[in-house]
């Protein structure tokens, strides 16, 4: 006795497979740039107030195709970025590294969220 079957795709079910790793990607940049908000350091020069942190939200998320992301802009992140955690940062609850941080706090919920998400959204 000699079984065949014949597996046909659903064209809904085969698009949202292809989109839902570019959406969940693009989805988890989104959450941890607006969970950083808070955290990103404010300079206290009266023409730098608020530029690190306008920077990157006003930068979003960058990319595409699964290649994303965020990013403090301005010549001064980098060094914002690595300075010491015992730095006396003149914004409360700011520090540095603020995306690791974000990611370290927040990672699991952000994951789950942008797979819900995208599941709900594509499937």
């Amino acid at each position: 006795m000699e079984i065949t079957y014949e597996f046909q795709w659903n064209n809904k079910v085969l698009n949202g497979l292809q989109k839902i790793p570019d959406d969940i990607l693009y989805t988890i940049a989104r959450q941890t740039l607006d969970r950083s908000y808070p955290l990103i350091p404010m300079s206290n020069l009266v023409n730098h107030k608020g530029t690190l942190r306008r920077s990157s939200i006003g930068g979003g998320v960058k990319g595409s195709s699964g290649d994303y992301y965020i990013g403090s802009y301005t010549n001064y992140a980098s060094r914002v970025w690595s300075m010491p955690e015992s730095t006396n940062w003149t914004t409360p609850r700011t520090n540095n590294k603020w995306y690791a941080r974000t990611l370290n706090k927040y990672g699991k919920t952000i994951i789950d969220n942008a797979i819900n998400k995208s599941w709900k959204e594509d499937m």
